[in-house]
């Protein structure tokens, strides 16, 4: 009888500097790889009757993935966090890692992943979480779970609820009526091309075929916004922008527990948002380019 694989039961690893990580996925777990398929006319002067196109597949465009973890008080997860933030040492791009997805009869795995998006989930009184969204070079089924470099988790896993949520832009605290904020950081990379002549010829089946393997990091944006009733008892900058202001925010446990964001040069606009109450939306976006952006973004004991 045939034994099938349930996502509920995935287990999933990350492999970075030679130590194996178990991550917490709570939800949103996906991965997938697609391969390009170059058609091209059978159809000639003498075979008048082949009117369907051939295919020719040659190369695989990379891989797709996407988790959600929690923030812990522990430092399990900082190393998610750090590879979303944090620039490889002495260079302007990004780590690289490799994903494992454990089954209970089958493993995956996704070779040389990078972070693209990273979605800091911030809902008052729910857990605090990171979205994850990346780009892999290769995906294989049938992989070999490395046992070597485990690091043992916490005996005590904390998830932190969002119990403080502070707010000011232009140094004005926003925190009363507020609602909802998010923030949002891209990283934009390029795929170097990697289809060529004398490697196509080598080609037979997915084994052989031409995986991508180094990216350019193109830009970086960090952006968000933030949600608030209009009150009467403080100055609005409804339907206002600004430019060169800073941002803080933070959102955890406390108000020394959780992320912190202190930013500054950031834009903002702010619309009305006619509703059963009325509110304000601030979006924004930061406009430096910090090299140690993990400076500006604080995780845990801020």
């Amino acid at each position: 009888m045939a034994t099938y694989n349930f996502k509920k039961q995935a287990e999933v690893y990350l492999v970075f500097a030679g130590s194996r990580y178990r991550l917490d996925v709570t939800e949103d777990l996906s991965f997938s790889q697609t391969f390009t398929d170059s058609t091209y006319a059978q159809k000639t002067i003498h075979e008048q009757h082949k009117m369907h196109e051939t295919s020719n597949i040659k190369k695989a465009n990379p891989a797709n993935f996407e988790f959600t973890v929690p923030a812990l008080t522990e430092s399990d997860l900082d190393v998610v966090f750090n590879l979303l933030v944090d620039y490889k040492s002495g260079t302007n791009t990004l780590n690289t890692f490799d994903l494992y997805i454990k089954l209970p009869n089958d493993v995956y795995k996704l070779e040389t992943c990078v972070i693209t998006n990273g979605t800091f989930i911030i809902e008052k009184l729910e857990n605090l979480r990171l979205s994850i969204q990346g780009q892999a070079s290769k995906l294989t089924r049938g992989a070999t779970l490395p046992t070597s470099g485990i690091v043992n988790r916490s005996a005590s896993r904390t998830h932190q609820r969002v119990d403080y949520l502070s707010v000011s832009i232009d140094s004005t605290a926003l925190t009363e009526g507020l609602y909802k904020c998010s923030v949002e950081l891209q990283n934009e990379i390029e795929w170097t091309p990697y289809l060529t002549v004398n490697d196509a010829l080598s080609v037979t089946n997915a084994t052989t075929s031409m995986y991508p393997s180094n990216f350019t990091l193109k830009k970086r944006i960090l952006s968000g916004s933030v949600g608030q009733y209009v009150q009467s008892n403080f100055n609005s900058d409804t339907q206002q922008w600004k430019t060169g202001v800073p941002i803080v925010i933070k959102a955890g446990e406390s108000a020394t527990v959780g992320f912190q964001f202190d930013l500054t040069n950031c834009t903002f606009t702010n619309r009305n948002n006619v509703d059963d109450v009325f509110t304000q939306s601030y979006d924004w976006k930061m406009n430096d380019n910090p090299t140690d952006l993990g400076s500006k973004i604080k995780f845990n004991n801020i």
